[in-house]
């Protein structure tokens, strides 16, 4: 995300990403709950939608496949908007909560709820109508609350919880040509999982969108 608002009232923007991810499992080794989870880096497909409330405020949506849907808003109060094509400098931050519910189709099957909180102070310089850079410093807070099915009766209605913090920093190029726009982002990730050692990891993702 950029710190760009989209500028007026109901100027709009939807964005298709792909970029690394953490997919975290329980790790129920001898009937316990308490091992932790463990990690493996994929590939999420994500969706972004923001609208413009006012000149410097947007309301946003966003989901990550595998993951939680996200409701929030972002208040830019540093530089020009979006659609007002300003250069220099620009400053915001967003806050977004949600959260979804899952069933897992492997063996043995897990219902889950998952809860979540995100936090983002964003930097950017635009040097022309068509290029900006940008950083991203971001906190979030996800919730994990499980039940487990199965026919081996030492993990069978067990219910593993964890709280997942995770902390990155991105930085980002966008693209501009006429209402469509692309972005490249890089970055590095922490997260401190409940009974896990930290999870640190470098990864990277771009998107395509449109504006109007």
């Amino acid at each position: 995300m950029t710190p760009e608002s989209q500028g007026g009232m109901f100027r709009s923007s939807v964005e298709l990403a792909q970029a690394d991810a953490y997919h975290l499992t329980a790790d129920l080794t001898d009937g316990k709950v308490t091992n932790g989870v463990n990690d493996e880096k994929v590939s999420r497909t994500s969706y972004l939608f923001n609208t413009s409330l006012a000149e410097q405020i947007d309301v946003f949506w966003s989901h990550v496949g595998g993951s939680t849907s996200l409701l929030g808003v972002k208040f830019q109060f540093m530089g020009g908007s979006r659609t007002g094509n300003a250069t220099g400098h620009k400053m915001a931050i967003t806050a977004a909560m949600g959260g979804n519910e899952h069933e897992t189709d492997s063996s043995p099957k897990v219902e889950f709820d998952i809860s979540s909180q995100e936090f983002q102070f964003l930097y950017g310089f635009r040097f022309n109508p068509s290029i900006l850079v940008y950083s991203n410093l971001s906190y979030g807070k996800y919730s994990f609350d499980g039940k487990v099915s199965s026919s081996d009766s030492s993990i069978n209605g067990l219910k593993p919880n964890y709280d997942a913090k995770i902390f990155a920093l991105l930085t980002g190029l966008e693209a501009t040509v006429g209402p469509v726009l692309g972005k490249l982002e890089l970055g590095a990730q922490r997260l401190d999982v409940t009974d896990t050692d930290e999870i640190f990891g470098f990864f990277w993702g771009w998107s395509l969108g449109f504006s109007w």
